[in-house]
């Protein structure tokens, strides 16, 4: 089973009722590499809004994104590349300067077969893109802000890193793809020592690569993977939650255990993102805040 088939990226946009926000899947060619692309812009002044509206929040989720950012009051364009966060932030809007937003969203360890470069330099960083990807912003900068909409944004990043693999010739790492295909499987429930073991290697070793690929380091990057397990069961289900059956399905110490690490990474109790996300109306278990 191919590994973006394992795992698919949470993130927390769409609620602000004034901006749209969508995603879109990568070719086939580029699926190993890519986990999506995404846009986000606000919603045309006489277009009926939402009745409810909420926080849109960055989530951590083990990928890094190249951001496209195009200023419509000025007409002038950005490009950034952001490193994994390993943390949640609230997005602000500024209604007073309209900003079109268009993203490449690498799937974890995408992006270091095209930069080549070891990435624990760039976590929580936002960075302009050439300062390690140099020729690109200019490359490209014109054409995606010239691209009338969002699926010709994402051919012409296609064509672009397409090219790039073909250039390239990246090669795939059999061992890294094992040992992210056992923390998905194992929903980030996974033990540091025996994930080495299951590919003989040295914890040591194995803590390199992922400081190389991911950008930080096995255990961290399962605690996220198992996050990104809670959210999604808390955004698919319908019906109440029950905090402690969560917690220990997710291989938690206990409920307190859950909260903790849930902040963490939400930014907010879970409570909170249970009511942001619209889905259920309350836990079963009292959830302080």
């Amino acid at each position: 089973m191919q590994l973006h088939q394992l795992f698919i990226p949470r993130q927390a946009n769409g609620r602000v009722a004034a901006h749209r926000y969508m995603e879109f899947p990568p070719s086939p060619l580029l699926r190993p590499y890519i986990a999506c692309y995404w846009a986000s812009e606000p919603r045309r002044a006489h277009a009926p809004l939402p009745e409810t509206d909420g926080v849109d929040r960055v989530l951590p989720d083990g990928c890094s994104d190249i951001l496209f950012e195009h200023d419509l009051t000025d007409n002038r364009f950005h490009i950034r590349y952001s490193g994994l966060f390993d943390h949640a932030f609230a997005i602000c809007y500024d209604e007073r300067r309209p900003t079109r937003k268009f993203g490449v969203r690498f799937f974890p360890g995408g992006a270091y077969s095209f930069l080549r470069t070891p990435l624990s330099p760039f976590i929580n960083q936002l960075l302009p893109l050439d300062d390690l990807w140099p020729g690109l912003a200019g490359d490209i900068g014109e054409q995606l802000a010239e691209a009338p909409t969002f699926q010709a944004k994402i051919q012409v990043m296609e064509r672009y890193l397409i090219s790039l693999l073909q250039k390239n010739n990246a090669v795939d790492d059999f061992r890294m793809a094992n040992l992210l295909l056992r923390i998905f499987v194992a929903k980030g429930k996974t033990g540091i020592r025996e994930l080495a073991e299951s590919e003989t290697i040295s914890v040591r070793q194995m803590h390199r690569m992922f400081q190389n690929t991911i950008g930080i380091s096995p255990k961290r990057f399962s605690e996220i993977i198992r996050f990104q397990a809670v959210v999604s069961q808390l955004e698919k289900r319908r019906s109440g939650v029950n905090g402690s059956m969560l917690a220990l399905e997710h291989g938690f110490f206990d409920h307190a255990h859950m909260i903790r690490d849930f902040r963490r990474f939400y930014g907010d109790s879970p409570i909170i993102a249970v009511r942001e996300y619209g889905r259920m109306s309350e836990f079963y278990n009292t959830i302080p805040r």
